[in-house]
């Protein structure tokens, strides 16, 4: 069966280390390797090693056959043709920048974003040195316009993107904690590049917070807070509908609705009744992401309180001699990271 691998940098300036661990994976039998540009220790809100990066799969493409994928900061088209024509990637892996707007996956015409002839193609070998070229961190600190920039014609309207998934969370019965939690990622920035965060717009048509979201309990609460008009049917349903679009006579809905609006989708007026209940086991909830609230709404404060329980925590004879190492080998990894500055030069970036 294949077998791909997924690696971090293994040093911020120098590839040779990490190539030479992709090559011995390949030698393995990984048959696919992914990079991401950041190394062991770097935080989500420092820029990704973009220029370390591009050099590793470059020499990796040059001597080796598997494809290799890229993975870090890709939050604009004009991010993924500029990071695969200089790397001669295969392809590209995005999390936090889908969060943001998951439309970005959308397909589009083929069109020059204005820095590039062309785009990297699979497989390509690129062997001359760049000249005259954008430096890499420039390139990712800069606003993208355009077809294939921060505000691309291609992409949904974020809230839209954020009331399908509450859609969705309805049509699959998620757990509303679950959906609560991927709400909250997605109308933050918290973990977003430093430098991209003014470009990533946090301002909602209807006002929405995230300390609106956090007051939820249920889909119920979450439906309201984003005006949810609009339900998807079930896969075996007679027709899908897409948010917004569409015509829903013939589809069975569980929930109570009245007459399309002027789009033809179904709305709600009594949203479907979405309790913990359906969740249980024996009175235990399952899949459920544990955290609290203040996680979204004040990290940094929560941070120095969880650092705090630790130091009681550490200081009590309830904890075994191995426990005690770790909890105070975290305590010192975190330090490290104050002490570079990272957190305390980040700006207060929270969507309050």
């Amino acid at each position: 069966k294949p077998i791909s691998a997924k690696i971090r940098l293994l040093d911020d300036t120098d590839p040779r280390p990490t190539i030479e661990f992709a090559k011995s994976l390949i030698a393995s039998g990984a048959t696919a390797i992914a990079v991401h540009g950041r190394i062991v220790g770097d935080e989500s809100h420092i820029p990704a090693r973009w220029e370390t990066l591009v050099e590793v799969v470059r020499q990796l493409k040059q001597s080796e056959s598997v494809p290799v994928i890229v993975n870090g900061d890709l939050y604009t088209r004009a991010d993924i043709n500029e990071l695969k024509r200089r790397s001669g990637c295969d392809g590209i892996m995005l999390a936090r920048p889908a969060l943001y707007n998951v439309s970005l996956f959308r397909r589009g015409d083929v069109r020059s974003n204005g820095n590039n002839s062309k785009n990297g193609a699979n497989n390509q070998r690129i062997d001359s040195a760049f000249e005259n070229e954008i430096p890499l961190p420039k390139f990712q600190s800069q606003y993208h316009e355009g077809y294939y920039g921060y505000n691309s014609p291609l992409l949904l309207p974020r809230s839209t993107m954020i009331q399908e998934y509450i859609a969705q969370c309805v049509r699959y019965k998620a757990h509303p904690k679950n959906a609560k939690y991927v709400v909250c990622e997605m109308m933050n920035i918290r973990r977003a590049p430093t430098e991209r965060a003014p470009f990533l717009n946090m301002n909602y048509p209807g006002g929405q917070t995230i300390a609106d979201i956090c007051k939820c309990r249920t889909l119920d609460d979450l439906v309201k807070v984003w005006d949810v008009r609009w339900i998807i049917p079930m896969p075996d349903a007679s027709a899908v509908t897409e948010i917004g679009s569409g015509d829903t006579k013939d589809i069975q809905i569980t929930c109570d609705v009245v007459d399309s609006n002027s789009t033809g989708a179904e709305i709600f007026t009594t949203p479907c009744n979405n309790s913990n209940s359906d969740h249980d086991n024996g009175g235990v909830l399952e899949d459920i992401h544990n955290y609290d609230d203040r996680y979204f709404l004040d990290p940094d404060k929560f941070r120095k309180e969880r650092s705090e329980a630790v130091d009681a925590a550490f200081s009590s004879t309830a904890w075994t001699k191995s426990q005690k190492s770790e909890a105070l080998r975290v305590q010192e990894d975190e330090k490290k990271i104050d002490d570079k500055g990272h957190m305390a030069k980040r700006k207060k970036l929270m969507n309050d």
